[in-house]
Parts: structure tokens; sequence; C-alpha cells
């Protein structure tokens, strides 16, 4: 091959291959553009995929927002019905309380004026329309030294502290109460008092049965003194008339027998009153079985204990005499017992019959100064004793208040 040839074959040569670039060079655009395309269009895709995504991803975190403030919203709501249940179940508790408690419960201002009074409250001061005493002074409500201790007791709450007293005051409509009393300060959020609280509790029959006790000591401190009189003088006059020291024993021993019977029958009564019928009907019931010997005439009369006992003793003095000397010392005697009332004046007698004939005794004995002198005189009154020769006669004539109730409401 010539050098001309060769040169013309390379020219060749070269000419296919700059053909040849040129393909590949356009390939390799159109392979760029189509692998542009496809890039173009993965991105898209994967946007549209991410932005899918993250429109799921809003969604399910706004639904689950949602969902927790659906939740959260459910408990508050149950947590706001329970409280508000708890605060409807204190608000009737607390009513019922107020309502129903026999304290009488009390707000004042600071100047102890009545704000507010319990249900519980207006029924034990029996108060119908609490108008009527609203913003009325608190201490008006007691009065003598009642009143200073409730104008103390304001005072005292009022400077944060807590006052107590016992006292008694009238309720509206006038009747007399007990009342046990607790004032003390109600502290507003600064700590200082803004209210007052009293609370009164009625101790009408706790006060009832002390003042009870204190005047049963009483009593039993009078009766036992007056037993012991009694018995003491019973002893002295009897050892005096005497003529020796058994008869004065068996005078003694009768004599208190006679008292200790009419003591029970005064405890069985609580020494309180019994009936002078039964004092009677106790008092012979030793001396005569035979009831047709004996008439009693009047009316069953609750009498005072001081003058059952004296007429207790006045029948076994009467008793006794009747049995040794006068009615009931033969078989035919008869005994007329009667009491009656005129005015002011109770009458007692005692009128024998059918027994042996009575004479006029040389000395008294201890036994007729008990009945003319000694127990009349216990009841006041006055006595006769007339030796009357077909019997006994005696007559107590005593203030009929001797024989009733006293002011106190004690029997004598």
């Amino acid at each position: 091959m010539t050098k001309d040839d060769a040169d013309s074959r390379i020219a060749a040569l070269q000419n296919e291959i700059l053909k040849l670039r040129e393909r590949l060079r356009q390939y390799g655009v159109d392979t760029a553009d189509a692998a542009m395309e496809v890039a173009r269009r993965d991105y898209r895709h994967e946007l549209e995929l991410r932005t899918e995504r993250e429109a799921t991803t809003a969604a399910d975190l706004r639904a689950e927002a949602e969902s927790e403030r659906a939740d959260r919203a459910e408990f508050k709501q149950a947590e706001l019905k329970g409280q508000y249940d708890e605060i409807v179940r204190n608000s009737n508790f607390n009513r019922q309380v107020l309502e129903n408690t026999t304290d009488c419960i009390k707000v004042l201002d600071l100047d102890g004026k009545l704000i507010f009074m319990s249900a519980g409250g207006m029924r034990a001061m029996e108060i119908d329309d609490f108008s009527t005493v609203a913003m009325c002074p608190w201490s008006e409500f007691w009065h003598g030294g009642e009143h200073a201790k409730a104008v103390q007791a304001v005072a005292l709450a009022r400077a944060g502290g807590t006052a107590r007293f016992e006292g008694q005051a009238p309720t509206a409509k006038g009747n007399s109460r007990w009342w046990e009393v607790t004032v003390s300060p109600i502290f507003g959020p600064d700590g200082k008092p803004e209210l007052l609280l009293s609370i009164s509790r009625d101790r009408t029959d706790r006060h009832a049965v002390e003042e009870t006790r204190r005047i049963l000591f009483e009593e039993m401190h009078h009766r036992i003194k007056n037993a012991l009189s009694t018995v003491q003088g019973i002893v002295q006059q009897s050892l005096r008339t005497s003529t020796n020291l058994r008869d004065a024993r068996g005078s003694i021993e009768h004599r208190l027998v006679a008292m200790g019977k009419a003591h029970d029958l005064l405890i069985q009564n609580k020494w309180i009153s019994a009936d002078i019928r039964q004092v009677v009907r106790n008092a012979v019931r030793a001396y005569v079985g035979d009831e047709t010997r004996l008439a009693i005439e009047g009316q069953s009369v609750e009498v005072s204990s001081k003058a059952a006992l004296t007429i207790a003793l006045l029948m076994n003095e009467l008793c006794t005499n009747a049995v040794k000397h006068g009615a009931w010392s033969n078989n035919t005697g008869v005994v007329n017992v009667s009491w009656s009332q005129d005015g002011n004046t109770f009458h007692f007698r005692w009128i024998e019959q059918g027994g042996p004939r009575v004479a006029q005794p040389a000395r008294p004995s201890f036994g007729s100064h008990l009945i003319a002198d000694l127990l009349p005189a216990e009841l006041g009154g006055s006595a006769s004793l007339a030796y009357d020769p077909a019997g006994l006669k005696f007559e107590l004539h005593a203030p009929l208040s001797a024989f009733a109730l006293l002011d106190d409401g004690r029997r004598g």
C-alpha cells in the first residue's frame, strides 16, 4: 500500500472516528436527558410520597393530639364532676348537720350582730322567722350577769381567742333555758378574725338534774338533822318520865319503831309525799286487826313528808294509849279518825268511844306531851287533848300550807 493509500485510509478512519464520536456524544446527551427525566420523575414521585407521608403523619399527629385532648378533656370533666359531686355531698351533709343538730349554731359579725342561725338552732331558740332577729346584737339575748358574760365572750373571740361560759337565757317564746356556750373566731385569708362562730348547747335538763341533786342533798341534810333531833327528844323525854330503865327502853324502842315505819312509807314515796289515809292505816295496822273497831273518815290527800311523819308519830302515841288504857283495851271500844279542810286550816281528829271510863292522869306523860305540844308545833299548829269520861278526844288544827307543796316543789 502506497503512502497515499495509507494516508487516505487514515483520513477515512479519522472521519469514521469523528462520526462515531458525534454519535456517541449525541447518544450520551439523549441518555443524560432521559436519565434526567427519570430522575425528575423519581424525584417528583418521591416528593409526592414524602408529601403524602408527611400529610399522613400530620393527620396521625392531629388525630393523636385530638385523641389526647379528648382524653384530657374527659379526664378533666370526670375530675370536675367528682369535685362537684363531692361538693354536693358535703353541702348536703353540712345542711343535714345544721338542720338536725340540737345545738344552736350562729355566725356573728365582728360587732357581735347575728347574721346566720342554723335551722336546728332556730328550733332550739323557738324562732319561726330568722328575719325577726337578723342583725340583732347577740348579747341582747342574755340578761343580768349573763349579758356581761356574752359581751366579754364576743370581745375575746374578736381578739382571736375562744370564750366559754354557761348561763340562762329565754327562747323567743319566753321559755327559760340553760345554755353551754362557745364563741370562737372565723379567720379570713389574712389570718385575722373576719366573723365569729357561736355554738350554744341546751343544758336545761342537766341543770335541772343538778338542781334536783342539790335540793336532795339539802333535803337529806335537813331530814337527818330532824330525825336526830326527834330521836334525841324521844330518848331524853322517855328517860325523864320512866320509872326504870326497862320501861324507858321499851318506850324508846316502841317509838323508834313507829318512827321507822313512818320513814318506810316516806321512802316508798321518795321522801316527797304520802297519802294521809295510807299513813293512818299503816300506823294502826299493828295495833288493831279488826277494822270494825276503827272508822276512818276523810279523802285521800297527798300531804307533805313532814306532815306525814308527824301524823304517823301522833297515831303511834294515840294507838299505844288506846291499847293500854283506852277504847282498844277492851273488846267493844271503837276509834273514829277523821280529817277535813276549812279554808286555810287543816283539821285532824281522834275520838274514842266504848272503852273504859276515862280519867285525867295525875301526872302528864311524855306521850301526852308529844301529842298535845311537841308534834303539833312541828306543823305550826295547836292541839287539844280532852279526857272525856266517854272516851279520849284529840283535835289538831294546823295551817294547810304545812301539809302542801312548798314553793320550790319539795314537800316539807
